[in-house]
C-alpha cells in the first residue's frame, strides 16, 4: 500500500520513520535514489531524512535490502544443478531488469544485510542437495549471478541510452550495421546468424557458462585445486 506524502509543518523538521524511508526509497528505484528525492516522495526536508539515515550509502542499503527481500528463487528438486544454475541466473536477471539500478547494486557489494544473505543461504542450500560442499556452492553461485547481472547491466544500460536518445541510438546501430557490411567475412557471417531475441542469447550465455563451471568443479573437487592460492 502506498505511503501517503508528509507534509512540510511550520518551519519544524518533520518526523519520519526508518520504515516510512525505505518505503520510500523503494518507491523512488534504485536507479533515481538520493536523499533528497526520498525527502520529496515524503514530503519533507533531507534534515528529516538524516536524522534517520546517515548517509546516501546506508540509505542505498536499506532500499537495496527491501528490493532484494522480494526476489524468491525457484528451487525445483527435480532439476539438476546445471539446470537450477541455469533458472537462478533467469530469475536473478528478469528480478533486476524489472526494477532498474538493482542490478548495479548487486554487482558493488554482495551481501550487503539479512537479504542478501537470506537469498545466498538458499543458494548454498540448493546446491547442498546436489552434493556441493558450502564452498564451491557460494563460488559456484556467484560466479553465475555476476555473470547474469553484468548481462542485465548491459541491457537495462542501452534500454537508457535509447530511451533518452532514440535517435542517436538508432544512428549508432546503423553505423555498425554499416561496419559489418563492409568486411565481407563479418557479412557473411551475420547473414547466417538467426534472428534470435535478448533471452535466448542469454539462455546460451548462461548454458554454456554453467556447463563450463560444473565441468570445472564438480561435486567433491577441492576449491585449492579450481582456486589455488
Amino acid at each position: 500500500m502506498s505511503l501517503p506524502k508528509r507534509a512540510k509543518t511550520g518551519g519544524r523538521t518533520a518526523q519520519v520513520s526508518p520504515g516510512g524511508i525505505v518505503a520510500a526509497g523503494v518507491r523512488v528505484g534504485l536507479a533515481g535514489l538520493t536523499v533528497q528525492a526520498v525527502a520529496a516522495e515524503l514530503g519533507v526536508t533531507s534534515t528529516a531524512v538524516y536524522r534517520r539515515v546517515p548517509s546516501r550509502q546506508a540509505l542505498e542499503r536499506l532500499v537495496g535490502e527491501a528490493v532484494l527481500a522480494e526476489l524468491v528463487i525457484t528451487d525445483d528438486p527435480t532439476r539438476s544443478a546445471a539446470e537450477h544454475l541455469v533458472t537462478f541466473a533467469a530469475e536473478l536477471r528478469a528480478f533486476t531488469l524489472a526494477r532498474p539500478g538493482a542490478a548495479a547494486y548487486f554487482q558493488r557489494v554482495f551481501p550487503r544485510g539479512a537479504s542478501g544473505v537470506r537469498l545466498l543461504e538458499a543458494e548454498v542450500a540448493a546446491l547442498g542437495a546436489r552434493g556441493y560442499a558450502p564452498e564451491a556452492a557460494v563460488v559456484l553461485s556467484s560466479a553465475v549471478a555476476r555473470t547474469a547481472l553484468g548481462h542485465a547491466a548491459a541491457q537495462e544500460a542501452r534500454e537508457a541510452a535509447a530511451a533518452a536518445n532514440p535517435g542517436a541510438v538508432e544512428a549508432e546501430v546503423d553505423a555498425a550495421l554499416a561496419a559489418v557490411a563492409s568486411s565481407l567475412v563479418l557479412a557473411a557471417a551475420h547473414a547466417r546468424i538467426p534472428p534470435t531475441s535478448e533471452e535466448r542469447q542469454f539462455h546460451l550465455l548462461m548454458t554454456a557458462t554453467v556447463a563450463g563451471l560444473l565441468a570445472t568443479l564438480p561435486p567433491g573437487r577441492p576449491l585449492s585445486e579450481v582456486l589455488p592460492g
